[in-house]
């Protein structure tokens, strides 16, 4: 068996059979692409494997090391605190392995790329886009302020790389402001149609949350809604977790924490400052995504 360490994807748990489903496609991409066993994680209860599990199950397979994925797009608590609770109980498990944990996803050059193809899937790849045509770039919310602002920075990098000249971001729920509104005040401003493009991994309940205010507000607007997708279980997207494994190979498994509310006490959130992390000496922030 290859020295080579094994991959574990640790993502968020779906109730969405089709997010399971689209979890083995983007694995049997890794395979195809990892001399190493490569196998995934739920973070939520209701799903499994969990990361403990699914570790033993690839030392089983022969893995000598192991090198942990969280696939997430954006740095929110999931991968502040839920990770690392789940790295803890990778490590109480199987003491002595060696391990290293790649940063989320996130803003990546390729998930650009995949998302501005996406976007001229059903809008055309021409740039000179008719001024009331928006982009809604959704995701799901979070409470970590950093995150969020991070899919502002995604909304206005890919309208960038689109030639849209217009553009917001918006959540499906815990955030502000909601889809259905971001859609609502689009109508108003005098948008006749918005291209909606979701900065998510895999098919869940959230998407089609976002789905069914798209509808009623195209209902009552007489809005143009175009929804463009997500990433999905994209080659791509396999090239991306790669990227991430070999940054924490080489020790380069940087986050951005310059804005993260466990180290700047920002307004309402003081309380987080300098708390631990699932994975440290304390309890996790519980009621937090």
């Amino acid at each position: 068996m290859s020295d080579i360490p094994g991959l574990l994807l640790i993502a968020h748990g779906t109730r969405d059979p089709r997010g399971a489903q689209e979890m083995d496609e983007l694995v049997a991409h890794l395979r195809a692409r990892h001399p190493a066993p490569v196998g995934h994680a739920w973070l939520e209860e209701f799903a499994a494997p969990d990361a403990a599990d699914a570790a033993a199950e690839l030392v089983a397979q022969g893995a000598h090391g192991l090198v942990t994925v969280p696939l997430l797009t954006l740095g929110a608590g999931h991968a502040k605190t839920d990770v690392p609770a789940e790295l803890a109980a990778i490590r109480a498990r199987l003491p002595g392995l060696p391990t290293a944990h790649a940063r989320v996803l996130g803003l990546h050059e390729r998930l650009f790329a995949l998302a501005r193809a996406r976007v001229a899937a059903v809008a055309g790849a021409d740039r000179a886009r008719d001024p009331r045509e928006a982009l809604l770039v959704v995701t799901s919310g979070s409470s970590d302020p950093d995150a969020n602002g991070d899919l502002w920075k995604a909304a206005r990098f890919l309208a960038e790389g689109t030639g849209h000249r217009w553009c917001d971001a918006a959540f499906a729920g815990v955030t502000w402001p909601r889809a259905d509104l971001a859609l609502r005040r689009l109508a108003a401003a005098g948008a006749t149609r918005v291209v909606l493009f979701s900065w998510s991994l895999l098919a869940g309940l959230l998407e089609q949350r976002v789905a069914g205010w798209a509808a009623e507000v195209a209902d009552e607007t007489g809005l143009a809604i175009v929804d463009a997708g997500r990433f999905g279980p994209d080659p791509a997207v396999a090239d991306v977790v790669l990227a991430r494994y070999h940054e924490a190979l080489a020790g380069d498994a940087r986050m951005n924490c310059d804005l993260c509310a466990y180290r700047l006490p920002l307004p309402g959130l003081e309380d987080r400052v300098a708390a631990p992390s699932a994975g440290g000496t304390g309890a996790a922030v519980t009621g937090r995504t």
